[in-house]
């Protein structure tokens, strides 16, 4: 009899927690988040999330659609190394996120504000419960799990791949990198003065709060572990004070290399909205004579889009180069676009006669309208010695006789054979 009562208590309890898993989470869509290149959250900034759920039949995930099903339930919460939600503004408590149902069948909504956490990547997990109160028993779930990068500022610079025994300068704080592992960091930080930092859940992030810019604010000093190898990580400076990106500087260095190549080592081609564009003169004989002359246009393109930064790395330095041919002073001239695309950490090789390089120098980025954005652009320029280097702004471009070997001294744009506006990204002026 006890055997029949215990196999009774097993199968009731079955059946009571039985669960049908169908119900899908789609089209989630994000405001006021970074999404590009990966999902990124700004601390103290809201974002509202929207997400579609249907039903294990496709339905949109509501009460009509469920029979059974007296209650529904959509939560998110960020999760521990043990699944449990974590506290995310700092009061001690853990952060549940409740979904509510907007007037679109199946659409729910909620707003996540961060505070106060520690910049690093997490595991945001978003769950819709379909139930019977009165049984006790599901009717339908769904669950999604999303990663997320958690930022520490508006504004971050990053030194890439630094390794133990670098030192390393930032603002008003000054350091020497002492243990770096996987286990955490120990900073000289001078005078006798050490920061133990440690990585207590081993996921390869481990940070510290210092006012770096002395404007009374803590920043973050933020170490991830670099994939490139095993003794490297990336340091990220996270900061809302702008004067932190500004003392980012560099000097430009000529490097000359063997034979008859000439190497101009970081050069500027992008500073926040000002952009420099690069003429590779030529300057051989057969040009001078004005018989013929090959000369290439190195132009950055303009906008955020083309100068994107993701998780402590490059995602797009977009450039184009054009060649252009001229003939008998001018008079017979050929134009054609022989790169574009993304220069990031590549030899760009044009012609077998010049490369580019793209260039981070300081690895400086800022916050705007949801994307992460390179505050500075570089490019190493290598040019056979028979050319000149000639550095002009966009809009210095556009009209520069000096820069265009025409016939007519004075260049308009609408008489060449490629749009040069469309290029350059200057807007049309009214003719007078």
């Amino acid at each position: 009899m006890k055997k029949l009562l215990s196999l009774f208590v097993v199968v009731v309890l079955v059946l009571s927690v039985s669960v049908v898993r169908g119900a899908t989470i789609t089209n989630v869509e994000w405001s006021n988040a970074i999404t590009d290149p990966g999902l990124e959250l700004i601390p103290g900034v809201a974002a509202e999330v929207n997400v579609t759920i249907l039903t294990s039949s496709g339905e949109p995930f509501t009460l009509e659609n469920l029979q059974s099903a007296d209650t529904i339930s959509v939560t998110g919460k960020f999760l521990d190394e043990y699944g449990n939600a974590l506290d995310m503004n700092g009061d001690g408590a853990a952060d549940i996120y409740t979904f509510t149902n907007t007037s679109t069948p199946g659409l729910y909504t909620t707003v996540i504000n961060v505070t106060n956490v520690q910049p690093g990547l997490y595991t945001l997990k978003i769950e819709a419960i379909a139930s019977n109160s009165t049984t006790n028993t599901i009717i339908d779930n769904a669950t999604l799990e999303l990663q997320v990068w958690i930022a520490g500022g508006s504004y971050w610079v990053a030194k890439a791949d630094v390794k133990d025994g670098d030192t390393v300068e930032i603002g008003s704080l000054s350091f020497t990198i002492r243990g770096l592992s996987d286990l955490g960091a120990i900073l000289d930080l001078g005078n006798l003065s050490t920061q133990t930092i440690t990585d207590t859940d081993r996921d390869g992030v481990f940070s510290w709060q210092y006012d770096v810019t002395g404007d009374g604010t803590n920043d973050w000093l933020v170490f991830s572990k670099s994939s490139d190898g095993d003794d490297r990580f990336v340091l990220l400076v996270y900061s809302n004070d702008a004067s932190l990106l500004d003392n980012v500087n560099l000097q430009e260095d000529v490097v000359r290399a063997k034979g008859d190549r000439v190497t101009f080592r970081n050069k500027l081609l992008k500073d926040r909205s000002n952009y420099k564009v690069y003429v590779v003169w030529d300057e051989s004989w057969l040009a001078k004579l004005g018989l013929k002359a090959v000369d290439y246009y190195i132009i950055p393109q303009q906008g955020r889009d083309h100068w994107k930064e993701g998780w402590g790395t490059v995602e797009r330095m977009d450039v184009k180069v054009i060649k252009r041919t001229t003939y008998l002073f001018g008079l017979i001239a050929k134009e054609e676009e022989v790169f574009s695309g993304n220069i990031w950490a590549k030899n760009v090789n044009i012609d077998n006669l010049i490369r580019v390089f793209g260039r981070w120098v300081g690895n400086a980025a800022y916050l705007g309208r949801g994307t992460w954005e390179i505050l500075k652009g570089y490019a190493d320029i290598t040019i056979p010695s028979s050319y000149s280097l000639r550095e002009r702004s966009i809009n210095e471009l556009a009209y520069s006789s000096e820069d265009f070997r025409w016939f007519n001294p004075i260049l308009k744009p609408d008489k060449a054979s490629l749009d040069w506006k469309s290029i350059l990204g200057i807007e049309d002026e009214e003719e007078e």
